[in-house]
């Protein structure tokens, strides 16, 4: 009985085990919800606006990257070249103080993200 109970018991891991280490997906809306969180900003409605909308544009771009047929060395390439672009856009409409404090707040929010995608550090580090 006993060794019934431990090859069930072995089996069940063997089957469940490869699920449980594979690796999660960043749903595209948990991205842009993560994105838009910038109350601690105190934005002013116009240039929050125009953030969000830019943040949709942006999460838009971000999985044209991560869902192409591309090598994960040829998308890294691309994230890092998104990011510096990104930081130049923000102060297209943010002030540099502004952007430079988004950046770190996205820094510290995106930490969970980047454990289950690790293709979106390089967008995390401000």
């Amino acid at each position: 009985m006993k060794n019934i109970t431990l090859l069930l018991s072995l089996f069940a891991f063997l089957i469940l085990s490869p699920k449980s280490m594979a690796q999660e997906e960043v749903p595209k809306e948990l991205l842009l919800s993560t994105l838009n969180s910038v109350a601690h900003l105190n934005l002013e409605k116009e240039p929050l606006d125009q953030l969000l909308e830019y943040n949709e544009e942006f999460v838009d771009r971000v999985y044209e990257i991560l869902e192409s047929d591309q090598e994960d060395k040829q998308k890294k390439q691309l994230m890092k070249a998104l990011a510096y672009t990104r930081e130049k856009e923000l102060r297209g409409f943010l002030s540099k103080h502004k952007t430079n404090k988004y950046l770190k707040l996205m820094e510290d929010e995106m930490r969970p993200l980047t454990r289950k995608e690790k293709l979106l550090k390089p967008l995390a580090k401000g």
